[in-house]
């Protein structure tokens, strides 16, 4: 925005605020008209004061208007409206409970550009103007961890949730990822597992994580790259139970997390569970029962006793379909590799050795045609069935929260080599993703569209050539729409 003298029809002078954007021009506002010198002052101060409330942008530089643009120079620009919304959150959170700005620093730029501790450490500076050594920040990751940063961040966001989201937590959701190193030295907490990334030739670790019905982040743990994720279930929910402190707890997983061990130390602990359940490994008797009660029938639901609980099946027609089209692509392939037994390299499903010989095995074919198209729940709560299966399929709320871990946050492949290090930096990771889902729960917007919108509104030092005078202005956002994403964006974390 800017002032705009213009001459009237009667001898006079009227005093604009104007902007113009693409060759349009735009009349904000009329101050109002003048015949004296005294009385146009009078009206620019207006006009300035005017400019500053709806802009914040200050005046540039207090010399004659008559300076042209030529003498103005742009000396920096930085995105310091995104850096004050991020860091605005992160205190919203109680998070700056933990008084170290570099930690801060740290989330911020993994939420904003994610890179190696090394690079960080230049994106910090060249952005936002503010200076680590790579010595100093991993002392000071190291110092977090000794200082329990993991249990200060996870209270304040279990905290924020129940006041900030006016969630009581009673329901939250439970899943495992496993995130590779570049290396395939096995010490502390990095080994060899089962790569959920697909990563087998990598050293990996193993990560926990709870979140709420949002998808907001609660609780995270980091196991051995080796370790079983349904081994982490039982651990992780009492430790959940305990900070949470909610008798009426109900917590939802997937099959691989049920285990007969796993429901009755469920059951000892009072903990509510809808979890799924592994169909395949049940007595053929109870799978013919279930079979025959949902009759191929579209939706159709069943309730047995499995585990001492409800076991709720439903038989879907679009699943049976992915599963009989898959069944027929495994006969296929076990077909063609038995007819040529030196390729056999790995195992197949449908595929079984009798006598030394490979043959197709028919017995897991008709159990795969008996349980087609069913799906099962697995719970000890009173929950009606439908609820129940609402409630599981949920899940797919933890499983963006894992893609925006890996993807937009991007928590692997990890650098690091001592434990506590890779500890703090999954606690960074893990309160980017506290301060990511907030952003996307209150803009319904992504990340990437809400980190462009507020890349978009730079903080730039100008000097006047002639004088040697600086000043700070902020970009000036002219279309409307725009405008009011970042006004909404303006009002977060307040």
């Amino acid at each position: 925005m800017r002032v705009r003298i213009v001459p009237t029809f009667t001898d006079k002078h009227t005093v604009q605020v104007v902007s113009k954007y693409l060759g349009r021009l735009t009349v904000h506002k009329h101050i109002g008209t003048f015949r004296s010198e005294t009385e146009k002052q009078n009206l620019i101060k207006k006009a300035g004061e005017y400019i500053k409330v709806q802009t914040g942008q200050e005046e540039l530089f207090s010399i004659p208007q008559s300076l042209q643009l030529k003498n103005v120079v742009i000396t920096q620009s930085r995105p310091l409206f995104l850096y004050r919304l991020l860091s605005r959150i992160y205190n919203h959170f109680g998070f700056d409970k933990y008084d170290d700005p570099l930690i801060r620093d740290l989330i911020v730029a993994r939420v904003y550009q994610p890179q190696s501790k090394r690079e960080t450490k230049e994106v910090v500076s060249d952005l936002f103007g503010i200076n680590y050594s790579l010595i100093t920040i991993y002392r000071h990751l190291k110092k977090a961890i000794d200082h329990n940063l993991k249990d200060q961040f996870q209270k304040a966001l279990i905290n924020f949730a129940k006041i900030g989201l006016k969630d009581d937590l009673r329901l939250v959701f439970y899943d495992v990822t496993t995130l590779a190193f570049d290396s395939h030295a096995k010490v502390g907490l990095k080994d060899f597992g089962f790569s959920k990334d697909h990563r087998f030739q990598d050293v990996q670790v193993v990560v926990g994580l709870v979140v709420n019905r949002d998808g907001f982040p609660l609780y995270f743990d980091v196991f051995n790259g080796k370790t079983f994720e349904g081994k982490t279930f039982v651990m992780v929910v009492e430790k959940v139970k305990k900070l949470l402190d909610n008798p009426d707890l109900v917590v939802i997983a997937d099959a691989a997390m049920i285990s007969r061990i796993n429901v009755e130390e469920l059951d000892k602990r009072h903990v509510g569970f809808i979890v799924g359940a592994r169909l395949a490994n049940l007595p053929v008797k109870l799978q013919e029962q279930i079979s025959s009660s949902v009759q191929g029938s579209d939706l159709k639901t069943t309730t047995v006793k499995y585990l001492g609980h409800r076991l709720i099946c439903q038989y879907s027609s679009s699943r049976a379909a992915k599963d009989r089209s898959d069944r027929e692509k495994q006969i296929e392939k076990a077909k063609i590799i038995i007819s040529s037994p030196s390729k056999i390299s790995s195992r197949f499903r449908f595929v079984q050795t009798v006598n030394g010989k490979y043959e197709v095995n028919n017995t897991l074919i008709e159990k795969a045609k008996r349980l087609e198209g069913i799906k099962g729940y697995l719970t000890n709560t009173n929950l009606i069935e439908s609820t129940v299966i609402e409630r599981y399929h949920d899940l797919w709320r933890i499983e963006k929260a894992f893609r925006i871990t890996k993807t937009d946050l991007e928590a692997r492949p990890i650098f690091l080599r001592l434990d506590k290090t890779i500890t703090c930096h999954l606690i960074i990771v893990f309160a980017g993703l506290a301060i990511v889902r907030y952003l996307e729960i209150k803009t319904n917007m992504s990340i990437k569209r809400i980190l462009k919108i507020a890349s978009k509104v730079l903080t730039h030092e100008v000097t006047n050539s002639q004088t040697g005078e600086k000043a700070i202005i902020e970009t000036t956002i002219i279309d409307e729409e725009l405008k009011q994403k970042i006004e909404l964006l303006n009002s977060l974390g307040h």
